[in-house]
């Protein structure tokens, strides 16, 4: 579930600023002999003259063996120097705690930004914030409120972002989150290629996080557990929903060499009456791009509880346009927004999307699925005993044949001379010191939109 958007606008006629310096007739703070980063800086360093605590710019750990593919695309969307500039000093602010209260209840204000001109609207401020976060999920502590207020006297504008946590708790979140970034990049296999790469990024998410559904218990759920929403709450707590899912699966992926951005947009169950969804939620997932081609991915929808028993059942890493637009559909970008169209929001949308996704080439389910047009005895063996060498807990069947559907494979494989316990045996046959329990009871999954089963695989 996507948080809301909040800003606060507000027009002031004069401008009183505690803690910050006022220098000539225009009631700018100067900020640009300050310090921001640096071995001359410690981190929570307080700067008494100026009012707010300075984080050093702590470097995170790199994967050993592996280059970080880092693309800003969202700074690349914005299309003025004027835009680049928020950009730039929104993300100079985010390391700068203000000792100033937030007007957002539970939040930690960030130092005041000031900008010559009383015309900056609303948008192209929100646009430059989601910008920064879209860009850097290692900026965890940030949250997209903001406070924007123009300034008539001096003609200026002042815009003040947020923190989720007071700058003590961010330095010691730094240091447990470089920990678990650290543990697993020593247990990544040296030398993967992109796609292989990927797959691993997303296993490990879903394997090591678990989405909360109390997000929906209560309105104020997701304020008092703002790391659901970031890279910490997935590395660190390993509790999540789909912002921390998404920032996480693109900052892993990226540092790993893979291009990813994240992508906001609404949900609809009504194309997989399964998914158990409520229609039209907010929603955030991923694109990432492999050998000059862009793939959608979703690796919360494929974290589903009633898939767990089923293991890798993977139908959302990978898969085109029409194939996540069956439940899916992206918002438009602010750059595409109307100011009308923008002032009925009620939340964030994006920066970027990338170009149409029709490749298949390293779609999930194509790639590692049995592909039978009939109940075939000897593919399916060759299925089962190729996914048991790679320790799968299941085996997916893709029907390439109009004259089955799920439940009319499924039963086909079962009536008669029952052809999925044929394979069973012969899989196990061809298997050295088979784990399979080639007698055990089926168990099985039905993929109605993509015309798919999922078999659990039961191993001794």
């Amino acid at each position: 579930m996507k948080r809301i958007r909040l800003l606060a606008v507000l027009l002031a006629a004069t401008l009183l600023l505690g803690g910050c310096r006022l220098f000539g007739s225009a009631a700018h703070p100067v900020y640009t002999e300050l310090p921001l980063s640096g071995e001359d800086v410690p981190i929570g360093y307080h700067d008494d003259d100026y009012g707010f605590h300075i984080l050093n710019r702590f470097t995170f750990v790199q994967p050993s063996g592996y280059d970080a593919k880092l693309t800003a695309h969202s700074y690349q969307t914005l299309s003025t120097d004027r835009q680049r500039e928020l950009y730039d000093e929104i993300y100079n602010a985010a390391f700068c705690f203000s000792d100033q209260k937030s007007v957002y209840e539970g939040e930690y204000a960030m130092r005041p930004l000031f900008f010559d001109g009383t015309d900056y609207t609303a948008k192209e401020v929100e646009a430059a914030l989601i910008a920064v976060i879209d860009d850097h999920p290692e900026l965890f502590w940030m949250t997209t409120d903001f406070d924007l207020k123009t300034h008539m006297d001096t003609g200026s504008t002042e815009v003040i972002v947020n923190a989720s946590y007071p700058v003590e708790e961010v330095v010691a979140m730094m240091h447990k989150l470089n920990d678990a970034l650290k543990r697993f990049y020593d247990e990544i296999p040296p030398s993967l290629m992109p796609y292989e790469r990927e797959v691993y990024v997303y296993k490990y998410i879903i394997g090591h996080c678990e989405y909360d559904e109390n997000i929906s218990s209560t309105a104020t759920y997701g304020d008092e557990h703002p790391s659901l929403f970031n890279l910490y709450g997935v590395m660190v707590d390993h509790k999540a929903v789909c912002e921390g899912y998404s920032y996480s699966f693109d900052f892993l992926c990226s540092h790993l060499g893979i291009d990813t951005v994240c992508i906001c947009g609404a949900t609809d169950s009504e194309g997989d009456k399964d998914v158990g969804k409520a229609a039209s939620n907010l929603h955030i997932w991923n694109a990432v791009e492999l050998d000059g081609d862009w793939y959608m991915v979703d690796c919360t929808w494929d974290d589903l509880d009633h898939r767990d028993d089923y293991g890798e059942v993977f139908t959302y890493l990978n898969v085109t346009d029409k194939v996540l637009g069956i439940d899916h559909t992206p918002d438009p970008t602010y750059a595409q927004l109307s100011d009308e169209a923008y002032r009925s929001l009620t939340s964030y949308v994006n920066n970027f999307l990338p170009p149409a996704c029709t490749a298949t080439k390293y779609c999930y389910y194509l790639n590692e699925s049995v592909h039978l047009t009939s109940p075939d005895v000897r593919q399916l063996a060759d299925g089962i005993v190729e996914a048991v060498r790679k320790k799968r807990t299941s085996v997916m069947i893709c029907i390439d044949s109009d004259r089955y559907t799920p439940d009319t494979m499924a039963k086909a494989l079962f009536e008669g001379d029952q052809v999925y316990y044929q394979a069973m045996h012969q899989a196990d046959d061809a298997l050295t010191g088979s784990p399979l329990n080639a007698d055990a009871d089926a168990a099985y999954y039905p993929i109605y939109d993509l015309n798919m089963l999922a078999f659990k695989l039961n191993y001794e």
